[in-house]
């Protein structure tokens, strides 16, 4: 019972995918699915009466002539039906297509990061992306069983009205054939996820092979042949598998084969009999084993089809519904607006990331007022790009509060409060567009404000290689798009992605590892620019340099999710605590170099 109420879902959601993106072509579709399988019957009915006309003794040449051109005539009109349903089928696919994936995207953009973190959430999201095709073609899967079984019923009544049990006979013979595709279509199934590992290796061996991002390595390394030797290995394994499978199936089939070819035998020999003993004309013969064989063609057809349907097409399409219903934060209504930044505070915040066992932060409390300059100091993996997470409301906490100009982060647009913020993440996306483009992703209000560009790729130095750029802003980053495009380094790229943290012009920016690629100079620039810019803003830095810290009123210092130390510069270092050691260490370090 739980099954068929999801098999109903799966169609209910089907339909509307369809509907919502084709309208009523699927109406023409399933009309023309129906025209489709009514000729043939009536060609083979004028077949018979064709061949009853040639053996009267009086000829009628125009009523056999006449039923010539039906026949050919109808014989066209199919396969103008058929091509005509088959460019339907290809634009419906193409629009309910395009709809999904629509509707995936702004889903993915919407689910909370704690989704997409756990491997369960990453095995859903790839089973949703994999899914696309079946819920589009459930409909079109759904609609050939109906046609089939249509089909199926007047070619089957027809029979009976023959005989009865040489009709059932003759289906049931056919039987053990589509018992046996069922279960190696199963088989072949869970095959295909038992080897889905081994798939995805040698699938990585031939990206090594003929992508050109790991093209440096193999030719450096001479990679060349142990990659292919290793993608022939895990290929040939894979097929091997496959071809017992195979082999399996052939055995068996041949058997299976021979059963339902007797039934045909049976019955074309019982009807050739009946037709000499002068009970039935030469065009019954026609009539009936056509029929039969239609009759035996659908019946293949259908119950192999709604099995598929309501056992994988149902499943997959369950997964898909599963995940349309996860909850997403950032859709649920804002109960305060908020117009300025005035404070943003921690108080007594728990958080391990999902599936975790350990606490990233414990216990962290702070406050930020508008206008601070905030820098967070700590080891790698204390917990610092955690605390920028999420107070970008990217994750939920598990205990504590996140307050904004005093109210819980919950109460607001999550979308609201994220425009108050403009960031440089460590870890910054390189966009493969336009160097406009990678620019004005963060405000595309301002896109072609040409000004406002130059302005902050002066600012983060980025300007200093423009005039290698042919195309000026309009140069594409990367040759992916363009053969002209402009190779970046990684110190490059950080300038461009600080150069997006700029255009932005948010109340608060924050910096987490700004020169992680940077050298010295450009170091030194940036936390100039992180001063000036931040002049009449809110600032927060996440640094390895400590000394940058000195730009800060706020320091917190962060150790195993706890903030052990926080005041100024010159008070942590009076503090002769952690934060001094630290700094201590690193000025030991440059001046050692400068030496």
């Amino acid at each position: 019972m739980e099954r068929m109420k999801s098999f109903i879902k799966a169609i209910k959601y089907s339909i509307k995918l369809i509907y919502d993106s084709s309208k009523f072509m699927i109406i023409v579709y399933f009309i023309l699915s129906i025209l489709g399988r009514t000729l043939p019957l009536l060609n083979i009915f004028i077949f018979k009466n064709i061949l009853d006309e040639l053996t009267l003794e009086q000829l009628d040449i125009f009523v056999i002539i006449i039923y010539i051109f039906l026949y050919i005539g109808i014989i066209i009109f199919n396969q103008a039906i058929s091509s005509a349903n088959a460019i339907i089928d290809n634009s419906i696919s193409e629009k309910a297509g395009h709809r999904y994936d629509v509707e995936l995207s702004k889903k993915l953009t919407k689910l909370p990061m704690s989704v997409i973190d756990t491997s369960s959430g990453k095995d859903l999201i790839d089973d949703v992306k994999y899914t696309k095709n079946f819920a589009i073609n459930l409909i079109q899967r759904i609609i050939f069983i109906i046609s089939g079984f249509y089909s199926f019923i007047i070619a089957f009544i027809s029979l009976i009205t023959f005989n009865v049990w040489i009709s059932l006979l003759f289906l049931l013979l056919s039987v053990p054939i589509i018992i046996v595709d069922i279960i190696f279509d199963r088989k072949s199934d869970n095959l295909r996820r038992k080897m889905a590992p081994d798939v995805r290796k040698f699938s990585y061996y031939r990206w090594m092979l003929t992508d050109t991002w790991p093209a440096k390595d193999v030719r450096m390394y001479d990679l060349t042949d142990t990659i292919k030797e290793r993608y022939d290995t895990e290929k040939d394994t894979y097929r091997q598998t496959n071809r017992k499978l195979d082999q399996k199936k052939l055995k068996t089939s041949l058997l299976i084969e021979i059963i339902k070819h007797s039934g045909e035998i049976i019955f074309t020999a019982f009807v050739i009999f009946q037709a000499i003993d002068g009970k039935i004309t030469i065009g019954d013969i026609a009539l009936y084993t056509g029929f039969a064989f239609s009759a035996s063609g659908s019946f293949q057809g259908i119950v192999p089809s709604f099995i598929f349907c309501y056992t994988t097409y149902t499943d997959r399409i369950k997964r898909v519904l599963e995940f349309i219903k996860i909850d997403c934060p950032d859709e649920s209504g804002a109960v305060r607006k908020i117009d300025k930044f005035e404070s943003l505070t921690f108080d007594n915040v728990y958080f391990k990331y999902p599936f975790a066992e350990n606490y990233v932060l414990q216990g962290t409390s702070f406050t930020l007022n508008a206008g601070d300059k905030l820098s967070i100091i700590g080891i790698n993996g204390a917990g610092k790009s955690t605390i920028i997470k999420l107070m970008l409301g990217l994750y939920k906490i598990d205990s504590g509060q996140i307050l904004i100009n005093g109210y819980p982060l919950s109460d607001y647009d999550i979308k609201d409060i994220r425009k108050m913020f403009s960031i440089l993440f460590q870890k910054f996306v390189q966009y493969p567009l336009s160097l406009r483009d990678n620019i004005a992703l963060s405000d595309l209000k301002k896109q072609y404000d040409n000004e406002a560009i130059i302005k902050v790729i002066k600012q983060s130095g980025i300007y200093e290689n423009y005039d290698k750029f042919e195309n000026g802003l309009e140069s594409y980053m990367t040759r992916q798009f363009d053969d002209d495009g402009i190779e970046l380094s990684m110190g490059q790229w950080q300038k461009i992605a600080l150069s997006r943290a700029y255009f932005k012009n948010a109340s608060i920016i924050i910096f987490d590892e700004p020169s992680a690629a940077l050298d010295a100079e450009a170091e030194d620039k940036i936390f100039d620019n992180f001063k000036n810019i931040s002049e009449n803003k809110t600032g927060i830095m996440i640094s390895h340099r400590i000394s940058s810290a000195k730009m800060s009123n706020k320091i917190i210092v962060v150790d195993h999710g706890k903030i052990i130390e926080s005041g100024t510069h010159e008070n942590l270092i009076a503090l002769n605590g952690f934060y001094a050691k630290l700094y201590n260490l690193q000025m030991e370090k440059y001046t050692v170099k400068e030496a």
